[in-house]
């Protein structure tokens, strides 16, 4: 899909990324995870479940997921650089 490699290992290291840890990184996230009718907000295992594991459990298009989680993250930490 024209993906590069260091592209790659940013998808990878994106998918092992916690629930818990995408939470903390943005007050956007909840809003990114509703958006994808996922019950992660409120759910006692948002500590253990990577995001592979969300792309595995509700059989989304993990491209699609982890690339828009990507750009969240990448979002919420050039605005928290700049502050």
């Amino acid at each position: 899909m024209g993906y590069s490699v260091s592209n790659m290992n940013d998808i990878f290291a994106i998918s092992e990324t916690s629930v818990e840890e995408l939470l903390k990184t943005s007050s956007e996230t909840p809003r990114f995870l509703l958006n994808w009718k996922l019950g992660c907000i409120g759910c006692g295992f948002v500590r253990f479940c990577t995001l592979d594991d969300v792309v595995k459990t509700y059989q989304l298009d993990g491209e699609k997921f982890l690339e828009e989680a990507k750009k969240l993250i990448v979002h919420s930490t050039l605005t928290r650089s700049s502050e």
